[in-house]
């Protein structure tokens, strides 16, 4: 417990700032170590990226390498680091949702493993023609939705980052936000185009 005190507490302003961005990469990989525990699964590889084709990619989860590529920014600019935290809480979900498909345990049909492995297999990235197919798809709002949670349970920890308090805010503004863009792209049935979208590139 004493371990995870500390390395939560690194993320606070104080202490933030006088960190190197190399500092900076080992408390997201102490932060990874701590959350892959949590969640039973083997812990991923935190490496820093930047993605000159997609600047705004925040990060993402390669299964293969089993590595979890965070935006350089996070490590670089003092305000994006809650960011960085709540996406490394998102990509590590998402090493979750894979270990439970994949993990060698068998999958049970209509447990939501089955669901996330059927998304997998379909899989529509964030480049789509409309945006809605990839934010909606289970294993995304999933990983969303665990980031949201994840970081109400520090709110106590940091009521006096504002920082925090704004990304929190944020995050759940999106969360709402995309569904409210989804019913306007897709219509009122758009869980149904998500699923058939994911089907369609299921057979490819």
């Amino acid at each position: 417990m004493l371990f995870r005190f500390l390395t939560y507490n690194k993320f606070k302003e104080r202490k933030w700032r006088r960190l190197s961005p190399q500092k900076r990469l080992k408390v997201f990989q102490q932060l990874e170590n701590i959350q892959a525990k949590k969640l039973g699964r083997p812990a991923c590889i935190v490496v820093p990226k930047t993605w000159e084709e997609n600047p705004n990619l925040n990060g993402q989860f390669l299964n293969k390498s089993n590595t979890i590529e965070l935006n350089s920014k996070f490590m670089l600019e003092n305000k994006m680091r809650f960011f960085g935290m709540a996406t490394l809480f998102h990509e590590g979900r998402h090493a979750f949702q894979h270990h439970l498909c994949y993990g060698g345990k068998k999958v049970r049909r209509f447990s939501r493993a089955y669901k996330w492995k059927k998304n997998f297999q379909g899989y529509v990235g964030g480049n789509v023609d409309k945006y809605s197919f990839y934010s909606m798809q289970p294993i995304e709002r999933d990983a969303n939705k665990y980031a949201i949670l994840r970081m109400k349970n520090f709110r106590n920890r940091f009521k006096r980052e504002p920082l925090f308090l704004a990304t929190l805010e944020r995050k759940i503004e999106d969360f709402d936000d995309v569904k409210d863009l989804a019913k306007k792209e897709l219509g009122m049935f758009y869980k149904l185009r998500v699923a058939l979208r994911n089907s369609k590139e299921r057979r490819r």
